[in-house]
């Protein structure tokens, strides 16, 4: 697998993490909801998980743009695409 590829499918896969984090963060949004006990604990739990679900959206949004620089760049480039992945990416996927 080229260094290119192995970018490319390191990339794809946190986001699909990341995708999976989502749908776990809405049912467990889904679940608190359902057990708050008025509008004012709804809000928070409404505020809250959005906070954490709008961070994880703009980890894979970053992800899609690195995707797209990835795809673009050439040969020369890929060291440096790589360097700055792995330093963006969190510590576990490196």
């Amino acid at each position: 697998m080229s260094l290119k590829e192995s970018l490319q499918k390191k990339l794809e896969t946190q986001t699909e993490y990341w995708s999976k984090q989502i749908d776990s963060l809405r049912a467990e949004a889904d679940e608190k909801m359902a057990k708050a006990k008025d509008d004012q604990a709804e809000a928070e739990i409404q505020r809250e998980f959005s906070e954490r679900i709008q961070a994880v959206e703009d980890h894979i949004e970053t992800a899609r743009s690195k995707l797209g620089e990835l795809k673009d760049s050439g040969e020369d480039q890929l060291e440096d695409l790589k360097k700055r992945i792995d330093e963006w990416l969190p510590s576990n996927t490196n």
